[in-house]
């Protein structure tokens, strides 16, 4: 399954919120992770659960305050098939996870029992919130 991604820096008709927020389009269900660099270490965590027709808030403050110009998005049916193509390997694992990457290390995944994947790099372009929409697409 593919899924076509956009982002939007607003909302129409609804209450300016400072979050990184992700809504899915579909009418499947995904498994979310989320990487960022935030006090001055680079991590990954998940895992959300997206139902159909519905959003998550995997990070519930001002990006532009958190200096979070970039955020990598990692998802995946409820079979484990990635949703989109993603440039960015990072860790992630089976059940609810945070990991930190050791600076100036690789990830090293596979050694730590971890599974590597390819997020998605999301250009938030220094805004206070951002949505990015998840819908069906097609090759």
């Amino acid at each position: 399954m593919v899924a076509l991604i956009c982002g939007s820096a607003f909302g129409w008709s609804q209450p300016a919120v400072a979050e990184f927020k992700i809504c899915n389009q579909s009418v499947g269900v995904y498994n979310v992770a989320v990487g960022a660099e935030m006090d001055q270490r680079f991590s990954t965590e998940g895992w959300w659960v997206m139902p159909p027709n519905s959003c998550i808030i995997p990070i519930k403050e001002d990006l532009d305050r958190l200096k979070l110009r970039y955020v990598y998005v990692y998802a995946q049916t409820v079979t484990g098939e990635s949703v989109f193509q993603g440039n960015w390997p990072m860790c992630v694992d089976s059940k609810r996870f945070k990991v930190d990457k050791i600076e100036g290390e690789s990830w090293n995944c596979w050694v730590r029992g971890l599974q590597t994947v390819k997020f998605l790099e999301v250009d938030t372009g220094q805004t206070k919130s951002w949505t990015l929409y998840v819908h069906p697409g097609k090759n």
